[in-house]
């Protein structure tokens, strides 16, 4: 049996100012099997004050409100590279990430995917 997986970028690397909001792309899994999400949150030299926080946010259609699925905040050390991961089922819709609430200083983050296209 035959398995196809396909990799997805949900978001670039990118620098988020303190206090500022970055929403990944919107992925349609509509038509897919569940997805394996990781995102990273790399701290610079000076911490945030208050750590990032990645949210994974679903919705039933391309109109919907967003909900939260999952979230988990990257603590506040120097440089820290901090990565989180999640499972996301065969029943979910949409799916993307924003990465919010850190404040004093920019992280750099990143999301990407795995989709379970096939089987």
């Amino acid at each position: 049996m035959a398995v196809t997986k396909t990799a997805r970028t949900i978001q670039a690397s990118t620098s988020v100012s303190a206090g500022a909001t970055q929403n990944g792309t919107e992925i349609d899994l509509s038509a897919a099997l569940g997805m394996a999400i990781t995102a990273r949150i790399t701290n610079g030299g000076t911490g945030p004050t208050i750590g990032c926080t990645a949210i994974v946010e679903v919705r039933e259609s391309g109109s919907g409100n967003w909900r939260t699925w999952a979230q988990a905040t990257a603590p506040v050390t120097a440089n820290a590279v901090t990565d989180f991961a999640w499972d996301v089922p065969a029943s979910v819709i949409r799916v993307r990430v924003t990465f919010t609430g850190h404040t004093g200083q920019a992280v750099t983050v990143e999301a990407i995917g795995h989709e379970l296209t096939t089987i």
